[in-house]
């Protein structure tokens, strides 16, 4: 056991080096299917992939397999591969997005038993080396070596979605980590069993629930639900602390967890990398967005990567034919401007743009299917509004002022910030204003259990459909720890967020704005003049 544990430290150790996300499909067929599967390996580098413009079709697969394929290319424009194994009648694609070099290609074949594909980031507590070739994937590889596959993934600790398949026990182990960051989504035809980040507007995938370790036996073809990767799941405090006697260290402390996720989640960004050098945060202007974006400039100027390093806030408004008014209008615009300009003053270290992406009333028409196809099996009004300001905002096709001078910017970052999280965790919700102690507990705690299916899903399909990669500051594992065991009366809109955003931050006027949801802040809600529609209204979706 001390050998063993030894042998775990050194691997911590190593695990920020080198990373990457991927997109991951995979398809266990029937036994006793007519059609055989050959065992068969090809790849697909990032010029062939752009040259075969990512319509790549395997007849030892399905109509379906090759359906979901360019879905999963954009995931990972930079590597994909096509794997095929005659033992357990399988075919895995895999892609891969570079955020460091050099990487490991995937999908990877362990010691002739497992093949694994995954998605993601580990994060530890290490200090980190950035010498050597070692990478996430390369760190699970090993501990494949040494224990059972459930004991594996219990060891991850990050942002990732996998599947780990068992040639010798004729097993397929895939799944989201504790809180869901990576999307991942599977279907049961029959005896046949489909498992893939995105389906789009494929009928009958059921997105998987987090922290869910799912287990299909290939021998008698049934699905185990049963295990977990949280031995302690998140437990909501009912706790009050009266008269906020220990405000002082509950606020440093909540500034101290957040200052290491972002860390984790800044130093692993290579930083001789150059697509990857800028780094991008999704915008609004408001309070999570601005914690986020200030502990990240804080963050580079400690590690000394804020020289070259550009900070984009990408900020997004729409044309608005029901309101006649136009991007530069929206609330979310008028405020970001101003976030900005603060920022800036507390930050002149820092290379700070904001990138204002204008979207017209016809590119948004022009691009309404695309998402309302990527975020299925979602399919209310309210999913699409949402959905569609984070597809354009993440593509960062924008403008920059330069002076008195605005020109066009294209987002250059392929790693994106975002606040999301911190409403669930700190009572922002307007509906939590006026719960009791008893109702706000409960609401809480069906906030942060369901953030998974409510945004995560959605969030990361859209997102991840430009080939960047979206990290969540607010919902790593350490930090949701800490504050659900808060008292309950420093979440009330916000109160231990805005306290420190305001003392430990400097973030004066932004501490202070009050919750405003982006479909509104962005005006990508209720477009249209006849529009009468409410968010729980479902769309009109044909299924394919």
């Amino acid at each position: 056991m001390v050998i063993i544990q030894r042998y775990f430290d050194q691997i911590f150790d190593i695990i920020e080096r080198y990373r990457q996300m991927c997109g991951i499909l995979a398809y266990f067929r029937d036994p006793s299917s007519s059609t055989e599967v050959n065992d068969e390996f090809q790849e697909y580098d990032e010029q062939h992939l752009s040259s075969l413009n990512q319509s790549l079709c395997f007849e030892s697969s399905t109509e379906l397999f090759n359906k979901l394929i360019p879905y999963i290319v954009r995931r990972g424009p930079n590597y994909a591969s096509f794997r095929a194994l005659s033992d357990v009648n399988a075919t895995f694609f895999s892609s891969i997005l570079s955020l460091r070099t050099p990487f490991t290609k995937q999908s990877v074949l362990v010691n002739d038993r497992y093949v694994l594909q995954y998605n993601g980031e580990l994060y530890n507590d290490q200090t980190l080396d950035y010498e050597g070739s070692d990478n996430d994937t390369a760190f699970i590889m090993s501990l494949l070596s040494l224990l059972p596959v459930e004991d594996v993934i219990k060891k991850c600790y990050g942002e990732f979605a996998y599947t780990i398949t068992d040639l010798v026990e004729k097993k397929v182990y895939f799944g989201r980590d504790s809180v869901g960051k990576r999307s991942l989504s599977y279907r049961i035809d029959g005896k046949d069993i489909y498992i893939t980040s995105t389906s789009g507007k494929c009928a009958d995938f059921s997105d998987c629930l987090a922290g869910v370790i799912y287990i299909y036996d290939l021998k008698t073809r049934s699905l185990d639900v049963s295990k977990s990767i949280n031995d302690h799941p998140f437990k909501v405090s009912d706790q009050v602390d009266e008269g906020l006697r220990n405000l002082e260290y509950y606020k440093s402390e909540l500034y101290n967890k957040l200052n290491q996720a972002v860390y984790q989640r800044v130093v692993s960004i290579h930083p001789l990398h150059l697509e990857n050098n800028n780094i991008s945060v999704l915008f609004s202007g408001g309070l999570d967005c601005s914690v986020v974006t200030a502990i990240l400039c804080e963050q580079l100027i400690k590690t000394r990567r804020n020289t070259n390093t550009v900070i984009e806030l990408l900020n997004v408004g729409f044309e608005n034919p029901r309101t006649g008014k136009m991007p530069a209008d929206s609330p979310d615009r008028i405020l970001a401007l101003k976030s900005t300009e603060l920022l800036k003053r507390l930050y002149p270290g820092c290379n700070i743009k904001l990138i204002e992406v204008d979207v017209p009333y016809e590119e948004y028409l022009s691009k309404r299917e695309t998402v309302v196809d990527l975020i299925y099996p979602k399919n209310t009004e309210m999913d699409l509004s949402i959905a569609i300001a984070f597809y354009f905002a993440s593509r960062g096709r924008g403008n920059v002022m330069e002076g008195s001078n605005r020109i066009k910017y294209n987002r250059t970052g392929i790693v994106l910030f975002s606040g999301l999280g911190a409403d669930e965790l700190y009572g922002g919700y307007h509906k939590l204003a006026n719960k009791s102690e008893e109702e706000l507990t409960v609401e809480l705690q069906r906030q942060i259990e369901g953030i998974h299916d409510r945004n995560l899903n959605r969030d990361d399909k859209v997102i991840s459909d430009h080939g960047v990669e979206v990290r969540y500051p607010f919902l790593d594992e350490e930090v949701i720890r800490f504050s659900v065991s808060l008292p309950l009366n420093y979440k009330i809109n916000k109160n231990i967020l805005r306290v420190m955003a305001r003392d430990l931050l400097g973030l004066e006027f932004i501490s202070d704005e009050p919750k405003r949801a982006i479909q509104f802040g962005a005006r990508s809600a209720k477009m249209t003049k006849d529009s009468n529609k409410k968010g729980t209204d479902l769309l009109k979706i044909p299924t394919q």
